[in-house]
Formats: C-alpha cells, sequence, structure tokens
C-alpha cells in the first residue's frame, strides 16, 4: 500500500477480505497483549479479574493424551487468561510416552503448573523416548523460559544407558540431556514429589538458570555425570533432596565420572539436609569457583570404596557442610589444589584412605570426628596442604595411620616445595 495526502489508495485484490486466518500468532499475542492492557485498567478501578483454568491430560477421554502437546495449551491459555491466574495442566495416573523433550523460552510458563498424582508420584510415569544420541532431555526451561511447577510426576529417561551393572554405567555418545534443566536464565520450580531416574543428569541449572526445590522431595536416581548440578553461575536450592547413584564409566582411560552434587564454574548449591549414596567419585564436588552450602548432608555407600571421595572441594571451589555424616568413603573430606572445605561437627566413620586430608587446599573445622580408618590417617596435609581444626585430638581414633600425618617441606625435580600444616587442639 501506498499513503497519499494520509489516504490510503491501496485496494485489496478480490477474497482477500475474508475472515479465515492461516496463523493466529501475531493476533494471539496483539490479543495477549491487550489483555494485559485491560487488566492493568481493570485492576486500577478495584475489579478483580483473576482466574484459574485446568487443562486435562490422561491415556483417555482427556482433553489431550500427551503431556507435550497439553503442556503447549496450558501456555497458549496462560496468554490468554483475563489475567495471570494458574493454569493447572493436570495429569491423571498412567504411563506417557513423550518422543520429545518438553521445551519453553515462554516467561508466561510462570503461571502454568504441571501437577501429576501428589499423594504418590510413581503412579504418574512420564517416559521420555527419544534422548538417544540427541542430548535430548525432559523439562527445559531456556532463555528466560518459565514453569512455575512441576510436581507429582515420575521422570524417565529411556535409552541413553549402553551398558549397566551393580557397579558400572556405560552411556551412549551424544545421549547427555537432563531431566529437568533451566539454562540461560530460566526458571523450574519443583514440588516435593518429583522422581528423575536414568537421564545423564537428573536435574541442572546451568549458565544463569535456576532450579527452586525450597520445599525439597526431589529424587535424581541413576545418573552419568552428575545427579544435581549447578553449572555456569547456576543455582539449585534443593533442600533436602536424594542423590542416588552417579557413574559413567564409558571410557575409564579418558573419563571417570559420577557425582551426587556438583557445583562448577560459579555455580551454587543450597542443599542442607540432602542424602548421597552410590557416587562413582564424589558425593559434593565444587570446582572451578563453585560453591555448595551442604550442612547436614548424609553420604554413604561409595560405588568405588578405593577412590570416592564424601566432599571434594578443588580449583578454588567452597564447600560448607556442618554436621555431616559421611561413611565409608575413600576420604570423608579431601580438599585439593586450592579448594576450601569447612565443616564444623562433622562425623567421618570407616574411610579406606584418610578420613580428612588437604591436598593442597584448606580445611577448617571445630569438634570434627576422623575415626576407623582403614589405610590411612585420620587427618592428612599434603602438598602444601593447611588444616585449622579445634577440639578433634580427641576425636582422632582408630585410623591405620594414626590421628595425623603432615608433609614436611621438601624438594621435587629440583624444586623446593613448603611444608603442609595442621594446627589443632
Amino acid at each position: 500500500p501506498t499513503l497519499s495526502g494520509g489516504l490510503e489508495n491501496f485496494t485489496p485484490p478480490a477474497n482477500d477480505n475474508g475472515t479465515s486466518i492461516a496463523n493466529t500468532f501475531y493476533v494471539d499475542r496483539a490479543i495477549s497483549a491487550l489483555i494485559t492492557l485491560l487488566k492493568s485498567s481493570l485492576s486500577l478501578l478495584g475489579f478483580q479479574t483473576t482466574y484459574s483454568t485446568t487443562i486435562t491430560v490422561c491415556n483417555s477421554g482427556c482433553q489431550y493424551s500427551s503431556v507435550n502437546d497439553g503442556f503447549g495449551a496450558a501456555l497458549n491459555a496462560a496468554h490468554l487468561l483475563v489475567t495471570h491466574g494458574i493454569v493447572t495442566l493436570q495429569i491423571s495416573d498412567g504411563t506417557y510416552q513423550e518422543p520429545f523433550g518438553i521445551y519453553t523460552t515462554d516467561p508466561f510458563g510462570s503461571y502454568v503448573n504441571v501437577i501429576g498424582d501428589t499423594t504418590d508420584n510413581s503412579k504418574v510415569v512420564i517416559n521420555f523416548t527419544g534422548i538417544k544420541g540427541t542430548n535430548g532431555g525432559g523439562f527445559v526451561a531456556d532463555a528466560g523460559g518459565i514453569i512455575g511447577m512441576i510436581d507429582g510426576v515420575t521422570l524417565n529417561g529411556v535409552g541413553a544407558q549402553s551398558a549397566h551393572t551393580d557397579t558400572s554405567t556405560s552411556w551412549y555418545d551424544q545421549s547427555y540431556g537432563a531431566g529437568i534443566a533451566a539454562s540461560n536464565g530460566g526458571v523450574i520450580h519443583l514440588g516435593t514429589h518429583v522422581t528423575v531416574n536414568h537421564f545423564y543428569y537428573s536435574v541442572v541449572a546451568d549458565d544463569g538458570g535456576v532450579i527452586d526445590a525450597r520445599g525439597g522431595g526431589v529424587t535424581g536416581t541413576d545418573a552419568g555425570d552428575v545427579n544435581f548440578m549447578a553449572r555456569g553461575n547456576g543455582v539449585i536450592v534443593c533442600v533436602p533432596c536424594t542423590a542416588d547413584r552417579a557413574v559413567d564409566m564409558t571410557d575409564p582411560s579418558t573419563a571417570v565420572l559420577g557425582e551426587g552434587f556438583d557445583a562448577e564454574r560459579g555455580g551454587s548449591l543450597y542443599i542442607d539436609g540432602s542424602t548421597c549414596t552410590n557416587p562413582n567419585v564424589a558425593c559434593v564436588i565444587a570446582l572451578s569457583g563453585g560453591k555448595a552450602w551442604a550442612h547436614g548432608m548424609t553420604i554413604s555407600s561409595p560405588l568405588r570404596p578405593q577412590s570416592s571421595y564424601g566432599l571434594l572441594a578443588t580449583e578454588t571451589g567452597m564447600i560448607e557442610a556442618q554436621n555431616s555424616v559421611m561413611t565409608g568413603m575413600y576420604s570423608g573430606i579431601n580438599a585439593a589444589n586450592g579448594g576450601a572445605i569447612e565443616c564444623d561437627s562433622c562425623t567421618i566413620t570407616g574411610s579406606y584412605g584418610d578420613g580428612v586430608s588437604s591436598d593442597g587446599g584448606i580445611v577448617w573445622g571445630v569438634g570434627v570426628s576422623s575415626q576407623g580408618s582403614q589405610t590411612g590417617s585420620g587427618f592428612h596435609a599434603f602438598h602444601q596442604g593447611v588444616m585449622h581444626l579445634f577440639n578433634v585430638v580427641s576425636n582422632a581414633t582408630g585410623n591405620k595411620l594414626g590421628g595425623f600425618s603432615v608433609e614436611p617441606a621438601g624438594t621435587e625435580s629440583g624444586i623446593p616445595y613448603a611444608a603442609s600444616s595442621i594446627s589443632a587442639n
């Protein structure tokens, strides 16, 4: 069209002025914007305009039989609400096969709650079948997308594992997705009845993403690299949650992986009261500037007692884990290569190696108990490691090599190094 003197002289062609619209995307967005404006106006006038709606998913007889399709409809409904009420995607008891992950970049997802059976989440099972070789996941909020709540569901990854034994798991290439992932500013809120099984990562907060499970109750099992990972300034709040089994032994000559909780590249974990069992490398690891607030942890049953750590901080990672209990690990606590761990009133028993070690890192502790180490010391500082300990001497008994061991200064390859140190009473 052209304008002349403010008047349009363009005439639409024949049959071009009907009411049929092939794609309503822009119209929907325009209506959504108008509704938002209307909402603000009505609100100022004192009118109550909020309401909620429910969209149903079941194997037959409901609005949708696919969770993915139902979620898309719920997002659409969230845009068209008179105001920002809640859209509940109600999933009935049953098993659902989803070939694709449920992915959103939509901030209106903050008004969508995905709810299964909150009395027994094992009755609502969502199998994600398209994850082998695709790095596919389950629920993903990316690029500022939000999911208001996920609760009452069990999520299974299907087909990513190439081999599985009691102590080892191998994974297919490019099968490294997460059951629940918030990335690039995405946010996902989790309820207290969520289980994630057989994904390479159970739950991930990546590159500024946030996983908010402050009510606890989330369980991640049978992962590859990590059950719960906060990476790249991502944040996971999960108090308390459960990590059970993480192992990747696809090519042990290249990489041996498997941690219950991992904070790396500036990621942050808040996991007070959580439980970790069957890790391959460590239950809680903080590296490359990662931070973990992990008071009251219960840690036990490593897959490899000769090499699995309870708490491991390295490369400026930091862990604070007061009142935690670590049983039967290779070393209950290990601060390495500039890592730092504070663990007041922690109890370490039955370690295969040293109960507490500082391998070039720093350990602080008041009232720490380290007893019953099978082959090592209660407390061992080496490679210029440092420990500051108070009220611990009487709690360092029954260890194969004694209560305390400190590496003196020396020379290696002609280069002198300083002594390690333990100050203790």
